[in-house]
């Protein structure tokens, strides 16, 4: 009986959750162990995609624990491979790969990421971000009082040039008047109301108005030590880029076709890439990593085609549109409330500047309080060595424990 309790209380009640980054510095800290509450947004009922009732929304300065929009829902986002064996709770999901790779098993737990932002903006604001300055409804938000910025701030033009208005609920938006960057997002948050359905983003390339999706990319603008666009490249396996001398060039960028990038903005996830420079040799290496980004930075191929449309006298457009089950259409029509999530450590953070919208859907709890606090920056505890536990009594941040999350 008291196992049974507590599991209603994990599942439906609370969510603990720990820092894991320095995104929320210094509200919240690496080592902070937290409780969120769950009942106020609605709780999701497990092996279905409803939720309990819920009693609040969200409110713009709430500090939200909330399932990642930038992961797939199925690993490498490939449901062909990954077949569903059982929800295993706590401990993730069980899939059957089909491929798995020599010495590696057939079962797969897969878990998706939570992350931990603090609204800024929701459905019906306007958001505007200029540098360091963030502006909600044209009124500049101040950093949270024990937010922070990085010393070593650097002009990022995704992070820090944003413009647009949250869309409302029961508003409908048509893909293709927006930049490739917005609709993308759209995909997004209809894949957040649309769980358990295939939602994905049709890009056509039109020239002069005419369908065009067997042209080739000649060039792609930008710097080319710019790692978004090396990203680009190598995801797509295609041999465009080189190190000679610590410098980075593009090759083969001719042969680089629009098809290509249609298939990768099928479902916003590219996987990223660790590109390195081995000592004594000329040659990029490939190096892979199990995390996802939604690609912002396609829309800098939108201004790259308009460029080139312009040098040889013709129109070069791309036309959006989103399929769901196969259904393709121009248009959307928001379900729930969207929330734009950022940082309090607003240089370093991974969050709705890169990945977009945060659907009301996908919202698991509020932060409540920080229950226990622990500093190993160092990394000099370590719970595998018993010698190093006579220093846990000195790393126990005693003041933040029991603390209030603002």
């Amino acid at each position: 009986m008291p196992l049974g309790m507590a599991m209603v209380v994990i599942l439906f009640v609370i969510q603990a959750f720990k820092i894991p980054s320095a995104s929320m510095e210094k509200t919240l800290l690496v080592g902070d162990f937290l409780l969120g509450l769950k009942l106020p947004y609605g709780a999701e009922i497990p092996f279905t995609h409803w939720k309990t009732p819920a009693f609040l929304d969200p409110k713009p300065g709430d500090i939200l624990i909330f399932k990642y929009p930038g992961d797939p829902d199925v690993p490498e986002n490939n449901p062909a491979r990954y077949r569903f064996v059982a929800n295993l709770f706590l401990f993730g999901v069980l899939y059957w790969d089909s491929q798995p790779k020599p010495g590696q098993s057939h079962l797969v737990v897969y878990q998706r990421k939570d992350f931990i932002k603090r609204c800024v903006a929701q459905s019906g604001q306007t958001l505007r971000v200029e540098g360091t300055d963030v502006f909600v409804d044209e009124k500049q938000m101040a950093l949270p009082r024990h937010g922070q910025y990085e010393s070593d701030r650097g002009f990022d033009p995704i992070r820090d040039k944003l413009s647009f208005r949250l869309p409302k609920p029961g508003e409908t938006l048509r893909l293709d008047t927006l930049s490739l960057r917005m609709a993308m997002w759209m995909r997004s948050l209809a894949l957040q109301e649309n769980p358990g359905h295939k939602v994905e983003l049709v890009l056509d390339l039109l020239k002069d108005s005419a369908v065009a999706n067997d042209y080739v990319l000649p060039y792609l603008n930008g710097d080319p030590q710019n790692r978004h666009h090396l990203n680009l490249f190598v995801l797509m396996d295609i041999p465009a880029v080189r190190a000679v001398a610590g410098q980075v060039e593009f090759l083969h960028a001719e042969n680089v076709p629009f098809t290509a990038i249609r298939e990768a903005a099928k479902t916003g996830f590219v996987r990223s890439t660790d590109l390195m420079y081995p000592e004594g040799q000329s040659g990029l290496t490939r190096t892979e990593t199990s995390e996802y980004l939604l690609p912002n930075y396609f829309d800098l191929i939108e201004q790259n085609l308009q460029g080139q449309g312009e040098a040889m006298g013709a129109s070069l457009k791309l036309r959006a549109s989103l399929s769901i089950d196969g259904k393709v259409s121009p248009s959307y029509t928001l379900r729930q409330k969207c929330y734009f999530m950022m940082g309090d450590n607003r240089d370093n953070s991974s969050d709705g500047r890169y990945w977009g919208m945060l659907s009301r859907e996908f919202v698991k709890a509020k932060a409540a309080i920080i229950y226990f606090s622990f500093e190993n920056g160092d990394g000099r505890f370590q719970l595998t060595n018993p010698v190093t536990w006579p220093r846990i009594p000195f790393r126990i941040r005693y003041d933040r424990v029991g603390k209030l999350i603002e």
